[in-house]
């Protein structure tokens, strides 16, 4: 979701916690989104903003895809 990188199927992919749990963030789906491994351990539980806009491959049409995505599967599968 952040990096635009296709992941392949079992290799190098994680799933980001977009609040991290640790942060109060939940584990639901609008809360998660797919990462490459090794961004997310460099993300660890900084907030996502202040971490995404600081890396090489930033780019603010993903993140508003990601903004998108969290409202549109809070809406679909929210409370």
């Amino acid at each position: 979701a952040y990096s635009g990188i296709k992941l392949k199927k079992g290799v190098n992919k994680s799933i980001d916690h977009i609040i991290a749990l640790d942060n109060g963030g939940l584990n639901e789906i609008w809360n998660c989104v797919p990462m490459v491994k090794s961004y997310n351990s460099s993300k660890g539980t900084r907030d996502m903003i202040e971490w995404y806009r600081q890396q090489e491959y930033f780019s603010e049409e993903r993140l508003t895809k990601i903004y998108a995505w969290i409202e549109y599967a809070y809406e679909k599968w929210g409370v």
